[in-house]
């Protein structure tokens, strides 16, 4: 008898203990608290979709309806932090289901991103909007610039896994900007287009037309799927647009290439997120700006390879108080941000004017083996406390 009540106990005991085994587990997979980084070598396993995110960073619901007339779209879901009151998502339509396509950065153009009805190699999506309130977040300090974009971006992360697809592109940007995109009317006309706007003009009708006939009782802002198709399209690591630092070379031109980009607004590449991201906080007391220089030095692992283009710009922003004191680029040398053979490019990063124009029909687009060995195996793990980068075997250590 006693026996056979201890075997009833050890059983007892060994269930509640592999089930606590496996809570734990869980609880460490989706814990908030340690920063998640995307993998390189997962990206394969997850498939990627023709689809992009955007994360806005928001003062209030005045700035987030601003948006209600671009999202979510055809081409792209949105992400809100509101971080000075609390918000809500009852001015956005309501999509319904379609599909996208699995996006590797070599979809051929003539087949369309997104479909309707279901198709092989098309997964159906749910358009959606995301809105994280700061003030429910119950954080122990306040956040900043930085801080409140790193957030985002875990959040993005953590639902990208819950999803089980990940987005082609995550782009940032400052919730006070007005953008325009004045040549979307003439890429919409088939008789009108010529050289690079070629690459994307067919694209982009296809897809206002498919937005149109979702019978969307307000008419779809154009200026966000405009640069959606040139993402989706081009496949840059790192894209911007026109209206701030930089102006275009010369009149008409779509694309351009630049080394300095200012931090309003900017796209990443799903691959290139582990070459910039997360934003470094390390600074902030002194000048927010320099968590874009370090961005920006960091992106010397793609070559400073960024892109702008053209076709929509800045129209207007606000311009908030916030710490930007000395020099944005004085960083500690011990932060090892760029590959020693990339070095004598760092001192080029300064110069906001050094741009070159860019031939869409001739660029190949951007690609994970594109990034040499020396990145890809030494610069693409970050200490989230102390921003230095290291290599991948000592990840345990950092």
């Amino acid at each position: 008898m006693m026996i056979e009540m201890s075997q009833r106990i050890f059983i007892r005991f060994s269930i509640f203990a592999f089930l606590f085994v496996i809570i734990c587990l869980l609880l460490k997979k989706t814990s908030p608290s340690k920063f998640i980084q995307p993998s390189l070598s997962s990206s394969k396993s997850v498939p990627i979709l023709a689809r992009v995110l955007y994360l806005f960073l928001c003062e209030n619901q005045d700035e987030i309806n601003a948006y209600s007339k671009a999202f979510p779209s055809i081409t792209a879901d949105v992400m809100f932090l509101c971080w000075k009151e609390d918000c809500i998502d009852t001015t956005f339509p309501n999509l319904t289901n379609f599909y996208a396509i699995k996006w590797s950065g070599r979809t051929i153009n003539s087949q369309p991103f997104v479909q309707l009805d279901p198709t092989f190699n098309y997964t159906m999506v749910k358009p959606r909007i995301f809105i994280i309130n700061e003030r429910q977040l119950n954080l122990t300090r306040k956040s900043t610039w930085t801080t409140a974009r790193n957030m985002l971006y875990e959040r993005a992360l953590i639902e990208e896994r819950h999803q089980g697809w990940r987005w082609a592109y995550f782009n940032f940007g400052d919730g006070d900007i007005q953008i325009n995109c004045p040549r979307a009317d003439k890429l919409l006309k088939t008789n009108e287009n010529n050289g690079d706007e070629l690459v994307i003009a067919q694209q982009f009708r296809a897809l206002v037309n498919l937005q149109q006939s979702l019978n969307i009782k307000i008419k779809p802002d154009q200026c966000f799927i405009l640069f959606d198709t040139f993402l989706l399209s081009v496949s840059p690591a790192i894209a911007s647009i026109g209206g701030m630092l930089i102006p275009p070379l010369f009149e008409e031109l779509l694309a351009q290439i630049v080394y300095h980009i200012d931090a309003m607004f900017n796209a990443f590449h799903r691959n290139a997120l582990p070459f910039v991201l997360p934003y470094c906080a390390r600074y902030d007391n002194r000048t927010w700006w320099t968590s874009q220089a370090i961005l920006i030095y960091r992106s010397l692992c793609l070559y400073g390879h960024v892109i702008q283009f053209n076709a929509v710009s800045i129209a207007r922003q606000k311009h908030r108080k916030y710490p930007r004191h000395g020099d944005p680029w004085a960083i500690d040398e011990d932060m090892n941000l760029v590959p020693s053979s990339l070095i004598p490019l760092k001192m080029y990063l300064k110069q906001e004017r050094v741009v070159s124009a860019l031939a869409l029909q001739h660029y190949g687009g951007w690609s994970l083996e594109m990034t040499s060995k020396e990145c890809r195996n030494r610069h693409t793990i970050v200490d989230p406390h102390t921003c230095k980068v290291g290599e991948k075997q000592n990840k345990t250590n950092s």
